[in-house]
């Protein structure tokens, strides 16, 4: 590590464009993550089709996947490096509830095509776009659950339209501006590399950098009722982005969990049964937003949620 560091310090000395580009590269890089057989099964349940996101002179495929029931329709958004089969906990669980599920793959992950960038590369806006072109294509979609960039994407989608009448934002983080300075901190990336970054992806994303503040979304446009859940000590996402995501969106309550972390919270029990609750709250039994409910300025805490008759649950 320290290694690492000091190699990314002498290269933003020396060569700053060269290393700006290589940190460009990295920020946008998607991690590999194969499907395994129980999530190959699992996805294997679903109809599986595509819908087409357009734009930058080519038309690119979003997987899709549906499981059918009569109730209201949720739509889910992994992670970066995600892909439809991490939701396998929760579909069930929706179902059981009597929701028709929608779940897609980010273009540059799982079966989806390559985004702009090629394979291996993609972005905040790409996801967004993604999950846009999925709700439109397997609507109408009633809510949209969302999980860590994925989160930050359901925002950008929100903001530009998306009709949902509820949202669950977990480990969501709030700022990319706050996001690219810490790992660029962490690396050893000098600031000035690090502006020179921001410049030159402006360019090609068509948007600043301060467009991707997920709590000034909820300051500047309408937003559903919303949860959000964060763990206490999550190590990728610090607990902070979902508590200031709950502060600044009207009406939203925020959950936190103990001992979760980041992907674990995902196939927790309790966390689960919260989100089918919320929803069902939230949601009429025909899909239509529930009748008027008070909006709720609440932070609640799951401690070790590991069962839901050992949910500990303080306002």
């Amino acid at each position: 590590m320290a290694w690492r560091r000091l190699r990314w310090q002498t290269a933003s000395a020396l060569f700053p464009e060269q290393t700006a580009r290589a940190f460009e590269r990295a920020w946008f890089g998607v991690p590999d993550a194969n499907v395994d057989a129980a999530g190959q099964a699992f996805l294997a349940g679903a109809r599986a089709d595509w819908a087409l996101v357009t734009g930058g002179g080519a038309t690119r495929r979003v997987r899709v996947y549906r499981w059918h029931g009569e109730g209201p329709a949720v739509l889910l958004a992994h992670g970066w490096g995600g892909n439809a089969a991490h939701w396998q906990a929760l579909v069930p669980a929706l179902l059981a509830a009597g929701h028709r599920v929608v779940a897609f793959d980010a273009l540059s992950h799982g079966a989806s095509d390559a985004g702009a960038l090629g394979p291996g590369q993609s972005s905040l806006i790409e996801m967004s776009r993604a999950l846009l072109a999925a709700a439109w294509h397997a609507g109408p979609i009633h809510a949209v659950v969302a999980h860590s960039l994925g989160s930050a994407a359901a925002a950008l989608a929100l903001r530009e339209g998306l009709p949902a009448a509820a949202a669950v934002l977990i480990g969501a983080p709030a700022d990319m501006r706050h996001a690219s300075a810490t790992l660029a901190w962490q690396l050893g990336v000098a600031p000035a590399v690090l502006a020179r970054v921001q410049r030159n992806s402006e360019q090609w994303l068509g948007m600043p950098w301060g467009a991707f503040n997920v709590p000034d979304i909820g300051r500047c446009r309408p937003v559903p009722p919303t949860l959000v859940v964060h763990d206490r000590h999550d190590k990728e996402v610090r607990w902070e982005d979902g508590a200031a995501i709950a502060g600044s969106w009207p009406g939203a309550t925020l959950l936190t969990t103990e001992g979760l972390g980041h992907r674990r919270i995902l196939r927790d029990a309790g966390v689960i049964d919260q989100v089918v609750a919320f929803l069902a709250q939230r949601l009429s039994s025909r899909g239509a937003p529930a009748a008027a409910i008070p909006p709720q300025h609440a932070e609640r805490t799951v401690r070790s949620a590991v069962r839901t008759e050992d949910l500990g649950v303080a306002r």
